[in-house]
């Protein structure tokens, strides 16, 4: 960049709502995340299985389910990401977690791609986004587009590796499950999920 920033217009509905329909980049290091949200529910996922003819199929529950919610972001293509498990995914869940991935990266533009849900598009972020829109902005998706947030196939691989047709004996085991297989998932896996061919050739930009 020859300039000090620069002005790209998003001529979107949240920022338009903040008389804000533009947004100005300075010349700083950017990042690409991707946002959402999964439920971690006690109760294991049935989805498709095998069984034997005449036999039904069983698997342990916890009678009373609970469920909690796991907020990440993922950057592309680097891998690094930050999760975090809560009891709660209402916009101040949402906004602890933007204000965490701003101080996980202090010298960075983060670009945050995130669906329509309600606590993703509420005024009640309004606030943040005018106080940190020199470090943070979101880029929005089509409505009922899924497909195009990277970190569903994230999300849709941990379910079926972690809980289908399996049953922790504790919600805590379980969140600690879903801790461990992210942070023990292959940089080669993680490159197959999100189409990155040569995954080889990819490393992160130094500083």
């Amino acid at each position: 960049m020859t300039s000090d920033h620069v002005r790209l217009i998003v001529p979107y509905r949240q920022l338009l709502r903040l008389e804000f329909p533009f947004v100005i980049v300075p010349n700083r290091r950017g990042r690409l995340l991707y946002f959402d949200e999964a439920n971690v529910s006690w109760c294991p996922i049935s989805g498709r299985v095998y069984r034997v003819i005449g036999q039904e199929y069983k698997v342990d529950t916890p009678g009373k389910n609970q469920r909690k919610y796991l907020i990440g972001s993922i950057e592309y293509p680097t891998g690094e990401g930050l999760y975090e498990i809560y009891s709660n995914k209402t916009h101040i869940q949402v906004r602890n977690h933007w204000q965490n991935l701003i101080e996980m990266y202090p010298n960075d533009y983060l670009f945050v791609v995130r669906d329509n849900a309600k606590s993703h598009t509420t005024p009640k972020l309004d606030e943040f986004l005018l106080k940190n829109k020199h470090r943070f902005c979101l880029v929005p998706m089509p409505t009922y587009s899924p497909h195009l947030n990277l970190i569903e196939r994230l999300w849709h691989l941990m379910r079926d590796q972690i809980n289908r047709s399996y049953f922790f004996d504790s919600f805590t085991h379980l969140c600690e499950g879903v801790v461990g297989w992210l942070s023990r998932l292959p940089f080669s896996r993680f490159c197959s999920l999100m189409g990155i061919q040569t995954y080889h050739s990819v490393n992160p930009i130094p500083p």
